[in-house]
């Protein structure tokens, strides 16, 4: 049906970062921040096993799109690649050390004196390639928890429903956060469940045998339980509710996700628009091929929740694990001419477009079908109630010298989704 022979316009790829230490904890934890010593030590930082993860990704991006597609250069060119991170040392040292995988290696073809010098103690092979950020509590593009006063008023507003209230006095839910705030030595509800199954998942990872040892509460029961409700939570609050006519749900999605979504979109409908002009506006966009988002769990899920995807793709509960990702990339077809998006998973890169209901089963899929969600969810748009200060930030775009554009009438996009 599609001839999609030539190689596509551009790849958007979204990643989490990989493996690191809980973020917070909480008062009777055995394992306080001290005992956290890797990535320089304490919360929230990137161990070596992650960066290994970022690395190996980096190879494995190297291996698709450089040796098979052929659609990255050998040798690092800075007009084909831009790398942004949120501010958060675990998804900057992610980003570096997805480079390193991509770029950094001996043998790569890149050149002494020219790429990396040749100066004793340099890694031989290793080309620096810059990450780019912005302030972690106004990104909203790769931080859904960016302080936003509008998604604070919706969640509260959400948890006077009564299908919030329902859940939270399941007995099985009640019971469970009561022994919670009994053991962790305070108050635990479903605003920081997400801290208390976060912290139990990397102690297993890093101290398993002596947390079970210590905290003779713990099971594999127990923290599966934890799981399930903390995954029904996080479907609450990236947009499931409707209240007072209000769409609750599309409304934070909005926020949380929405800045992504139209990020996306506006670089592949300003990359449409240049195709074939050599005018001075367009020559940043003419040579760039590859977009990184290097970012969340959240970040991904809220992606994929705008799609109504989440369950489908995301198959062990929770958010997405370390290092997954997800690749939107923008293609053209020859026979109508017109633009398709197409998204994948996993190390073989497998499509995961067919799983979005207005894409009909199809791998490809029109890039109009992008751009309606992209409309939906677009924030900017005028709120009638509480600040919407957040969206007003949100409008500032994350590459010198783009603009907005409408045109998108001849290419096609795929998503695809990496879980290393």
């Amino acid at each position: 049906m599609y001839d999609l022979g030539v190689p596509h316009q551009s790849t958007y790829n979204i990643w989490r970062h990989g493996d690191r230490s809980p973020t917070k904890t909480w008062p009777t934890d055995p394992f306080q921040e001290g005992n956290w010593t890797f990535g320089g030590g304490g919360f929230g930082q990137l161990s070596p096993i992650g960066m290994g993860q970022h690395m190996r990704l980096g190879e494995f991006l190297r291996k698709t799109y450089v040796d098979n597609l052929k659609f990255l250069n050998s040798r690092y060119s800075s007009k084909e690649i831009y790398i942004r991170s949120t501010d958060k040392n675990r998804t900057l040292i992610s980003a570096m050390s997805n480079m390193l995988g991509m770029y950094g290696q001996e043998n790569n073809g890149a050149v002494v004196g020219v790429d990396y010098p040749g100066d004793v103690g340099w890694p031989k092979g290793f080309v620096p390639i810059a990450v780019h950020t912005v302030d972690d509590d106004t990104d909203y593009i790769g931080n859904p928890d960016a302080v936003c006063d509008r998604q604070t008023w919706l969640w509260n507003m959400a948890k006077t429903s009564q299908e919030l209230r329902d859940f939270q006095n399941r007995i099985d839910v009640r019971d469970m956060l009561a022994n919670l705030t009994i053991h962790c030595g305070e108050p635990v509800d479903i605003d920081n469940l997400w801290i208390i199954r976060d912290t139990l998942y990397i102690e297993q990872v890093h101290f398993n045998e002596t947390l079970r040892k210590v905290n003779k509460w713990f099971s594999d029961d127990f923290f599966n339980q934890i799981t399930l409700v903390n995954d029904q939570v996080q479907k609450y609050q990236n947009g499931t509710l409707m209240m007072n006519n209000l769409d609750i749900g599309n409304e934070l999605q909005k926020i949380r996700g929405g800045s992504m979504m139209n990020d996306i979109y506006m670089h592949m409908n300003i990359k449409l628009r240049c195709l074939n002009k050599s005018s001075p506006d367009c020559s940043w966009i003419n040579g760039l091929k590859y977009y990184a988002y290097s970012a969340h769990d959240s970040t991904i899920y809220q992606f994929f929740s705008i799609f109504n995807i989440e369950t489908e793709v995301i198959t062990n509960l929770g958010y997405p694990d370390y290092s997954a990702a997800t690749f939107i990339e923008l293609w053209r077809n020859r026979s109508d001419n017109q633009p398709y998006f197409k998204n994948d998973l996993n190390v073989t890169l497998y499509p995961i477009t067919h799983f979005i209901d207005t894409c009909e089963g199809q791998i490809y899929c029109k890039l109009d079908k992008f751009q309606a969600f992209a409309d939906r969810t677009r924030p900017d748009q005028p709120m009638s109630q509480v600040d919407f200060i957040c969206f007003i930030r949100c409008r500032h775009i994350s590459h010198p010298g783009v603009v907005q554009t409408s045109d998108s009438k001849h290419f096609s996009g795929a998503m695809l989704i990496l879980v290393l």
